[in-house]
């Protein structure tokens, strides 16, 4: 799989070109670096349990490393690297909406006849100018179709997310292994 266009996907504060650095000083020796890469995926990546077109492929990164070694030994806040990606991984997982049936995602995210106005708005929050129209723009209706797509594209990782959250569960860690118990039920509720 190739590398998103980080540029051309958005979290919380805008663009996501910064999201790539984040989520390799997950794994650095740096641990401020680290603790404040935690810190963006909790803020911007999944800022209040609101995913954006950036939280999917972030998210598949962050799974990607949970077999890393480096996430059993670094820590942040004093639980293992490991186990907070983990619960990073589980307020993704609950971004997917588990309880709203996926025909009303889909009939949400159609785009038909609305084209240029929802690449319009995808323009405006790409944009460095996107604070000055922040409240005009979560009133445009093409916000509502590109969110609806962000939730669609998020479930699409399930099976990915449940492939790299489950040997979690073998960890010699009992916070690790509680927090992949908690991922994979979550997981294993949305509709795929």
């Amino acid at each position: 799989m190739s590398a998103p266009d980080w540029s051309r996907l958005f979290h919380a504060y805008g663009a996501a070109s910064d999201v790539p650095a984040h989520l390799e000083a997950l794994v650095g020796d740096d641990d401020r670096a680290r603790e404040e890469a935690v810190d963006h995926l909790w803020a911007a990546v999944i800022h209040q349990g609101t995913p954006w077109s950036a939280t999917p492929p972030a998210a598949l990164v962050v799974a990607g490393l949970l077999s890393d070694p480096r996430t059993a030994r670094h820590t942040v806040s004093s639980r293992p690297l490991r186990a907070v990606l983990l619960d990073f991984l589980g307020e993704v997982a609950e971004a997917t909406q588990p309880e709203v049936p996926e025909e009303e995602f889909r009939a949400a995210a159609d785009p038909r006849g609305r084209e240029a106005e929802i690449a319009g708005t995808l323009e405006t929050l790409l944009s460095d100018d996107s604070d000055e129209d922040s409240e005009e723009i979560w009133d445009d209706e093409a916000i509502e179709v590109i969110m609806a797509q962000v939730v669609l594209d998020l479930r699409a990782t399930v099976p990915r997310l449940t492939e790299a959250v489950a040997p979690c569960l073998d960890d010699e860690d009992p916070r690790v292994r509680d927090s992949a118990e908690a991922v994979l039920e979550i997981l294993r509720s949305v509709p795929v």
